[in-house]
Parts: structure tokens; C-alpha cells; sequence
């Protein structure tokens, strides 16, 4: 898609159409418009079998093929239906698991440097909310569409075989009933449904943050401030699905009014030629009937209108995902890794995007296999940025970082972080078990490599109490930090990979049992690289290098051809 597809505004809902099977769907389009002509035909036939009923009762042979015409509109409707149905649904989901396959594609390099700006809860509104929004795309939006144009104008046809004044009027009211009622429905609806959106995307946010933060809110204010906010963003949602509902009672009522004109009409003009007798009169109840059913042809169309804003809102949402630039990329043509496993930076600046100061200057770092170093420093002095510059969460403005002496940028992302076994001083920790977690290590640990690291790294009462297969709580709710920082370093160290990274990992820990773990981790015959404010508990086995912060400006603005920026999800515009 052209990037000025993208900035109009139904570029997004195009490109996910686009994704719809043609064929599936035109069989759906077919099926409808039959079901709708069908019904039509019914109403149809019902009163032209009426009126010569009443005309000529006895006579069997003349009522007989209307009767036959009744059963069989009357059957296939039902079919039809049925059959569409089937077929929508089967578009729907095969359109919904497609979207939803790739934006978890696209949002997979991102992580985790392009979604640092993410609030957790926004990206799943996207991927759960957003994407099943756009279930409404095939239909309630793009079928009813194509349905009225292709029953209605057939209708229309079939009326002028009767009035072609009728004709006039009813495809007049059709037009009134399927494009200047949604019309006015889409422009009353415009900001509502924008707004409804915000509020419960917002909504969602602030609850998973109060979820998670809810010992925090407890002992400061008991949640009062938190729940205020939620009560304001619930006040917002419902004042503008108030509006839409008054606007969808308008509509309503138009919707029920248009087709008693359309019925009138068709009163009054076939009648007329009836009266004159230019017309049987068995088609006056005909062609009434016939109008009051053809107009189930633009019957969804006011829902089409309406969906159409809430699906291109979610479009353009789930298309801005789609558009952020991953922070770092793969080679077009990656090198093989290197048998080597040492890790230098030679001359690393990096700047972090909108910053006026860098968070390394010229820094040079080499880590040999086996080798332990400890990287120390004051907070903020980029200790932390020097293990994503390593694992190539990030790339360097100037200088370079090298793996076995090639330079990380032409190797394959997969292929560098393979090489790395991350402990951050907050790690992730899923909800579920202690064998859930560690086994994210690698398929082939085994019930005795992970009893070994637990009790290895003091967490021996927790495996007795929890028990390798309980519950750990949602985050692992059920762990102190210290036990969850212990956890992701037992994660690491079951790890095959033949570097360690580690931040933090005494941060949370008493004096003897930080001791302990720095000693775990100098016995370890891997190559070890450590963040560590407190160099007490480093010995002999460690090898120093002190980080200082830089002292000097830099020009926030990117050059040309320098990494990725680091960008922030678009609201509900795009924007």
C-alpha cells in the first residue's frame, strides 16, 4: 500500500478489504442479494395469489402455480439465508485471523525498543478489540453494500415491468432510505463513535494499570484517584453512546416511515392504472407487497454507514501498528555466525531518540569468552544501554558492536540473540508456574535441571512451597521482587546461550544472598557481562569497567540513514 493510501482516510479500511477471498465473498453477495430478491418474490406472489383467490376461488388450475411460486420463494429464503450466513461467517473469520496473524507479525520486531512508548493495555486493545472490530468490514459494511446495489436495482427493474412511475419513486426512496439516512446517521455518528472509542480504549489502559498496580494505589490513596479516573472515562463513554443511541432512534423511525411511502405509492399509482384498466388487478397487491419487500435490500445499509466509522477508526488504529519502524532491522543478506563469541563495542556513541545528551560517548568494551565483567557507574550513566546495544535491541549512532569479530548489523537478529541469555533487574514473569517460566528457556530442560537452579539461587522454599506446576500468581503476584529477579536469572542460566546478561540482579537481595548469587554467576564457565551498582560484592573473578554518564549536548534530530526512531502508538486518527 502507497504511503498515499495510507493518509487518506479509507487507505486502512481498502488495505484490509483487500485481504477478504473474492470468491467466498462474492458467493456471500450472491446468496444475500438472492435472499433478499427471493423475499421479494414472496411478498410478491403471496399477493397476487390473494387477489386471485378472491377473484376466481373455485378455479384450482389458476391458483395452483402461485401456490407452487409461494412454497418454493418461501423455501429457498430460508435457504438462501441460511447458506449466506455460512459463507459470511466463514469470510469474517478467515478475515479477522489473517489481520490479527499480521499485526502480531508486525509487532514482533518492534520489541521491544519501538514499543517502549506503549501503554500495555493500548497495544491490547489493538490486537483484541481493534481486530475484532474490523469483523464488521465484510459483514455489516462491504455485503450490504453490494447487496442493495445489486437486489435493489433488480427490484427496481422488476417494478418498472409494472409502473415505470413506481419504478421512479421506488428507486427514489431506496436511494432516501440507503444513502441520505446513513448519510445523516454517519454525520451525527462521526465524533460518538471517535469518542466512545477514546474513552474506552483509555478505559482499558488505566484498568490494567490499576490491576497491576493495585497494592500501590491501595496504600497511597486506597485507589480513590484511580477509580475516579475510570468513573470519568465510563461518564465519557456513556454520554457518547447516548448520543449515538438518540441518533439511532432518529433513524430508526425513518427506516420504518420510507417503505409505508414506498407502500402508498404503489397504492396509489398501480391502483390508478388498475382503475383504468391498463393493469391486472392481481398485480396491484403484487407491486405494494414487492415494494415493501424490496426495501429489505437497504435494510442494512444504516448499519453499514454506522459500522463504516468504527471500522475505519479500528482500520487506521491497527494500520498505525502496522507502520511503526521496527528500531532495528535484519540484513537484506545476513553472514553466517561466526564460530567466535566475543563481544566488543569499538567506539559506541548512542543517542536515545528526542534526547539532547548521549547515553554512551565513544565507549569501547570487550568481552572474551569466559571472561566476567562488571559494568558499574552512577543511575542514568547507560549500563543498562550498553546490554541492548549488545543484543542489538538497539544500533549504535557511531562505532560499532562486533560479535566474534563481525559486526552485529550484518548478522541475522535471530542469530544474535540466540547468542544472548537476558536477566533484567525486572523480568517478565508469566502468569502460570515455575516450569512454565523456566521452560521459556528452551524446550529440553529437564524437572532436575530446574529443581538444580531454584535451589542453586536460594529459591528452595518457594519450590517446596509453591511446587513446580503451582500457581505463581498473575505476574508472578505471588513472589517477592527479589524472588522474581532470581526467577528470570534462573531463566538465563538454564539458557544454552553462551553470553550472560545481567542487570541488577543483587538489587532486591540481602547482603549474604547477593553474595551468593554474584558467586553463581563468577562460577558460571560462560562469558558473563553485569550491571552492579554495588561493587562490594565484586572480587577478584571480576573485571571493572566504569561507565560515565557524558557531559556534552548532541542534536536531538536524526541523521539520515541512522536507526529507527523510537516512536509512540498513534491514537485513535492515526496521529
Amino acid at each position: 500500500m502507497t504511503s498515499g493510501a495510507r493518509d487518506g482516510r479509507t487507505g486502512p479500511t481498502r488495505a484490509i478489504l483487500r485481504l477478504v477471498d473474492r470468491r467466498r465473498a462474492a458467493l456471500g453477495v450472491a446468496l444475500g442479494a438472492g435472499t433478499v430478491l427471493s423475499g421479494t418474490a414472496l411478498l410478491a406472489v403471496s399477493g397476487a395469489l390473494i387477489t386471485r383467490a378472491s377473484q376466481h376461488p373455485e378455479d384450482l388450475f389458476v391458483l395452483l402455480p402461485l401456490i407452487t411460486s409461494v412454497r418454493l420463494f418461501g423455501i429457498s429464503r430460508a435457504a438462501l439465508r441460511y447458506a449466506e450466513r455460512l459463507v459470511s461467517h466463514d469470510v469474517t473469520l478467515r478475515l479477522v485471523g489473517s489481520v490479527r496473524d499480521r499485526l502480531l507479525r508486525a509487532l514482533v520486531p518492534l520489541a521491544p525498543a519501538a514499543l517502549s512508548g506503549a501503554r500495555s493495555g493500548e497495544l491490547l486493545g489493538r490486537i483484541r478489540a481493534d481486530v475484532d472490530e474490523l469483523q464488521g468490514a465484510v459483514v455489516r459494511l462491504l455485503a450490504p453494500a453490494v447487496v442493495a446495489l445489486l437486489a435493489g436495482g433488480l427490484a427496481v427493474a422488476a417494478v418498472a415491468l409494472v409502473s415505470p412511475g413506481l419504478a421512479a419513486v421506488h428507486a427514489v426512496l431506496l436511494t432516501v432510505l440507503g444513502v441520505a439516512v446513513p448519510l445523516w446517521t454517519r454525520h451525527r455518528s462521526r465524533h460518538t463513535v471517535t469518542a466512545a472509542a477514546r474513552a474506552e480504549e483509555a478505559f482499558g489502559s488505566d484498568l490494567l494499570d490499576l490491576v497491576r498496580g493495585m497494592a500501590d494505589h491501595l496504600s497511597g490513596d486506597g485507589g480513590r484517584t484511580a477509580t475516579a479516573t475510570l468513573r470519568g472515562h465510563i461518564a465519557a463513554q456513556g454520554e457518547a453512546e447516548h448520543a449515538q443511541a438518540r441518533t439511532t432512534r432518529t433513524a430508526v423511525l425513518l427506516r420504518e416511515l420510507v417503505p409505508g411511502v414506498g407502500v402508498v405509492a404503489a397504492l396509489w399509482l398501480v391502483g390508478s392504472d388498475v382503475a383504468d384498466g391498463r393493469t391486472h388487478p392481481a398485480l396491484l397487491a403484487a407491486a405494494a407487497l414487492a415494494v415493501l419487500g424490496s426495501f429489505e435490500a437497504v435494510a442494512g445499509l444504516g448499519a453499514a454507514w454506522t459500522t463504516a466509522e468504527a471500522v475505519r477508526a479500528a482500520a487506521h488504529r491497527v494500520q498505525a501498528l502496522q507502520d511503526l519502524r521496527p528500531a532495528v532491522t535484519d540484513p537484506h543478506d545476513p553472514q553466517d555466525l561466526p564460530p567466535g563469541t566475543e563481544l566488543r563495542l569499538e567506539h559506541v556513541t548512542f543517542t536515545y531518540p528526542g534526547a539532547r545528551r548521549p547515553a554512551l560517548l565513544d565507549l569501547d568494551l570487550t568481552v572474551a569468552p569466559g571472561d566476567k565483567v562488571a559494568l558499574c557507574g552512577v543511575s542514568g550513566a547507560g549500563k543498562s544501554t550498553v546490554l541492548s546495544l549488545a543484543m542489538r535491541s538497539r544500533d549504535p549512532d557511531a562505532g560499532r558492536v562486533t560479535l566474534g569479530g563481525v559486526d552485529v548489523r550484518r548478522l541475522a537478529l535471530d542469530d544474535v540473540r540466540r547468542q544472548f541469555a537476558w536477566a533484567p533487574q525486572s523480568p517478565q514473569v508469566l502468569g502460570g508456574t515455575l516450569a512454565g517460566n523456566l521452560r521459556l528457556a528452551g524446550d529440553d530442560v529437564t524437572d532436575h535441571d530446574l529443581t538444580t537452579v531454584l535451589v542453586h539461587l536460594g529459591l528452595g522454599d518457594v519450590l517446596g512451597a509453591v511446587g513446580p506446576d503451582g500457581w505463581i500468581g498473575e505476574s508472578g503476584d505471588r513472589l517477592s521482587a527479589g524472588e522474581r529477579a532470581r526467577l528470570g536469572l534462573a531463566r538465563a542460566l538454564l539458557s544454552d546461550a553462551p553470553v550472560l546478561l545481567v542487570d541488577e540482579p543483587t538489587a532486591h537481595l540481602d547482603r549474604p544472598l547477593a553474595a551468593h548469587v554474584m558467586r553463581v554467576l563468577a562460577a558460571d564457565p560462560r562469558s558473563v557481562l553485569v550491571v552492579s551498582h554495588d561493587t562490594e560484592l565484586l572480587d577478584a573473578t571480576w573485571r571493572r569497567v566504569d561507565v560515565v554518564r557524558p557531559l556534552v549536548d548532541v542534536d536531538p534530530a536524526p541523521a539520515a540513514g541512522a536507526r529507527a526512531p523510537e516512536v509512540h502508538v498513534p491514537d485513535a486518527h492515526g496521529t
